[in-house]
């Protein structure tokens, strides 16, 4: 591939962004494939994100964004349309041109985890899941759990009101479900999803505690850097099934193609 005019710009945009695999991976499926598009790491200051997102929709050769932390959330609301779970989740982690200048936009983290989920052959249907993390991940994740037909989904935030607002959504949109903001009944959960950054770092406290894993439970992490996580040991060594971020990244690689057009 050469990057020249008729080249497909695609952002990665992130605040910190180093930690980011989507660029080379993306830009690399596409170079083996001879589709002229590019992904490009794209930091933005974070209290500049809605002013940066604002001036996107007026660069006409952009073709989408891909979105991380923390700007998800925001990003929803300079989408002119969205999906149902994308409404759901209050985020988007991809968007792509409509048009006309402006956004449709798609959270897709969480249908990694269910694509991760089921190429394990973890039931999904009828399950009881705890999400820890009630941002644009996390949001995206108890979206697309709530969609693939869980029975009853637990979600906490360190920030409650954001917990409890995301339950609100939910409740919404899928009325059948059983769902409550905090920390009750982890403890019977079979499946577990960290999607809050704890973990990121190594000083980083664990999100969970070591005990509430076990045998028979499935523990998704969303984080990508570390490969492996403290509380992927912690939940391995207690005998859970452990999936790593790679694994979810894998899952919406495709999903995130199909949305741009260009699988």
């Amino acid at each position: 591939m050469q990057i020249n005019g008729k080249t497909a710009v695609y952002l990665v945009l992130g605040n910190p962004i180093a930690q980011v695999r989507s660029p080379g991976v993306y830009t690399d499926w596409c170079r083996e494939r001879g589709i002229n598009a590019v992904f490009v790491p794209f930091q933005p200051a974070v209290e500049a994100g809605g002013e940066v997102l604002k001036a996107l929709s007026h660069v006409p050769n952009l073709a989408g964004l891909i979105v991380t932390i923390p700007f998800k959330p925001l990003a929803a609301g300079h989408c002119r349309t969205l999906t149902q779970r994308a409404r759901a989740a209050g985020a988007v982690n991809v968007m792509r041109a409509n048009g006309d200048g402006t956004w449709h936009g798609d959270a897709l983290d969480g249908v990694g985890c269910v694509a991760a989920l089921r190429g394990h052959d973890v039931a999904i249907r009828g399950s009881h899941v705890h999400v820890t993390g009630s941002g644009g991940a996390g949001a995206s994740v108890a979206a697309a759990l709530a969609e693939a037909g869980a029975a009853r989904l637990s979600v906490e935030d360190l920030v409650p009101e954001r917990a409890a607002a995301l339950a609100g959504r939910l409740r919404q949109t899928f009325p059948g479900l059983d769902v409550h903001a905090g920390r009750d009944g982890v403890e019977t959960a079979s499946i577990i999803v960290n999607a809050s950054p704890s973990g990121m770092q190594a000083t980083d406290p664990l999100p969970l505690a070591p005990e509430v894993f076990a045998p028979g439970k499935v523990f998704v992490e969303m984080i990508m850097q570390p490969a492996c996580t403290p509380m992927m040991e912690h939940a391995g060594a207690r005998g859970s099934l452990v999936l790593p971020g790679a694994e979810v990244l894998e899952g919406q690689k495709h999903e995130t193609l199909r949305f741009f057009g260009l699988s």
